[in-house]
């Protein structure tokens, strides 16, 4: 247990969030923000990383005892606390998204930059939703598998296919109808 919260060990972490960090940041720019987050920052993995280094930081604090004798390493030392407690916080409870405010307005409509998943089942007069964030990529394995009650029934929400670079198109059919109509003007007249 000594090695496990050693100064050398707090180094060795330090220098890993550094890597995983630079890594992060160069897969979020390459693949962009969804697979950081499902790679790294959402993952189960990076949390648990991330409380190994807190506790670490916790221990050699009360092991040294900065607290009574060095202050400014102890504030020092604190400060990477709350910075930790304000990442748990922003990672349970906050959100990201975008709000338009024009000038002299108010808003509180917000767009999410997260892509969440919402499904509402009604039968008769019961209704049941399922909301689950999602975190596919073009790097994970992209798996969802869900279930929602309602009326002693069982739903199931699974993901057969992924498709990240899919949009819509119109085709023209022969058997089809007309959908769209429209003139070009050049404000000429012939």
């Amino acid at each position: 247990m000594k090695y496990i919260f050693s100064m050398k060990m707090a180094v060795l972490m330090l220098f890993l969030f550094a890597v995983i960090a630079g890594g992060a940041t160069f897969i979020e720019n390459d693949y962009g923000t969804q697979t950081a987050r499902a790679l790294v920052y959402k993952a189960l993995w990076f949390e648990f990383f991330l409380a190994y280094l807190v506790a670490i930081l916790v221990y050699n604090m009360t092991k040294y005892k900065s607290y009574k004798s060095k202050l400014p390493v102890f504030l020092f030392h604190s400060s990477f606390l709350i910075i930790a407690i304000g990442a748990l916080i922003t990672r349970y409870v906050g959100y990201e998204g975008i709000m338009s405010i024009r000038e002299g307005k108010s808003s509180h409509v917000m767009v999410s930059d997260v892509k969440i998943l919402q499904v509402h089942a009604t039968k008769g007069e019961q209704n049941a939703t399922l909301e689950k964030e999602l975190f596919f990529s073009t790097m994970t394995s992209n798996s969802l598998n869900q279930s929602l009650s309602i009326a002693d029934k069982e739903v199931e929400i699974e993901l057969l296919t992924y498709l990240p670079t899919a949009y819509e198109k119109v085709t023209a059919s022969p058997e089809g109808t007309e959908l769209l109509e429209f003139k070009i003007s050049t404000g000429k007249t012939r």
